[in-house]
């Protein structure tokens, strides 16, 4: 069959159209895309601003020159939203329950185990797991609270989260403001462990008075509480003013049987913060 100009017309009208309806000439995003275009194109001949006209039309500058520049090289086709869906999938991997439970137990008994450890283990149980693997399933777990965070559990065990602190019923921080200023008002004690041979370690007991320097020592083959209440009862005796305050650091001798005796005697018992040694300096020297 042979076609005329008219029909020639028609055929390639027609062609044009499909090709245009395949290219998503028919798709109202495509023309939405298409009328911004031209609008940003004439407020762009008559002079108006970019901050203008993304407030006119609602696209930005990179916007613009984004859809115009696959409007360029691919057609109307290119101003059809990209997919989103990635182009390669991690096929889903489904765990059995039982390598769910061994991985759960081993950080539970283990909290600081990473995921190479814990596969080590597993591996020597029995389960043909990647290491991988078991990184993807801690995180699982993570995520959903079964096990909690490796850093997380060192940071509440430096916090000291969850360790009992001994109870110090008289005990109190020095008040903010204190000063010695007559004799008695702060007699700072200590202990000290020296060694004098081979085996043989002493514990040496010292206080000494803020205000005169007046200062007592007491050796002892160890440091209790007890003998800490007993040194303190021969400072009140031997002090020659009354011992009104005494400060101390947080080891164990002073505690207990010392504590009580603080109260007993009604001397204010002043307990350093941990790890500040300079604060009990005069008796340390």
């Amino acid at each position: 069959m042979q076609l005329t100009t008219v029909g020639k017309a028609i055929w390639r009208g027609a062609r044009k159209a499909q090709e245009l309806e395949m290219a998503g000439a028919g798709d109202p995003l495509v023309q939405e895309r298409l009328r911004k275009l031209k609008q940003v194109e004439a407020f762009r001949k008559h002079g108006v601003s970019w901050p203008e006209i993304q407030a006119l039309v609602g696209i930005s500058r990179a916007t613009y020159h984004r859809w115009r520049s696959r409007l360029k090289d691919e057609g109307l086709k290119g101003l059809l939203p990209k997919p989103k869906r990635p182009k390669r999938l991690r096929r889903k991997v489904h765990w059995t329950s039982e390598l769910l439970i061994a991985t759960e137990d081993l950080r539970r008994q283990n909290p600081t185990w990473g995921r190479w450890p814990i596969w080590w283990s597993l591996r020597k149980g029995g389960f043909e797991v990647s290491e991988r693997t078991v990184g993807r399933i801690l995180a699982h777990l993570e995520a959903r609270g079964r096990v909690e965070r490796v850093a997380a559990f060192l940071a509440r065990a430096r916090r000291g989260k969850g360790r009992p602190r001994p109870q110090r019923p008289y005990a109190q921080r020095k008040p903010r403001g204190y000063e010695a200023r007559a004799p008695g008002d702060l007699v700072q004690l200590d202990t000290l462990t020296v060694t004098l041979g081979p085996g043989e370690v002493v514990k040496h007991f010292s206080a000494l008075d803020l205000v005169t320097r007046f200062s007592l020592a007491q050796v002892h083959t160890r440091a209790t509480a007890n003998l800490a209440a007993g040194f303190l009862s021969a400072l009140v005796t031997k002090a020659p003013f009354p011992i009104r305050a005494v400060q101390v650091d947080g080891g164990s001798e002073f505690m207990a049987e010392f504590e009580e005796a603080c109260r007993s005697l009604g001397i204010r018992l002043f307990v350093l913060p941990p790890r500040s040694p300079k604060l009990n300096g005069h008796v340390e020297r």
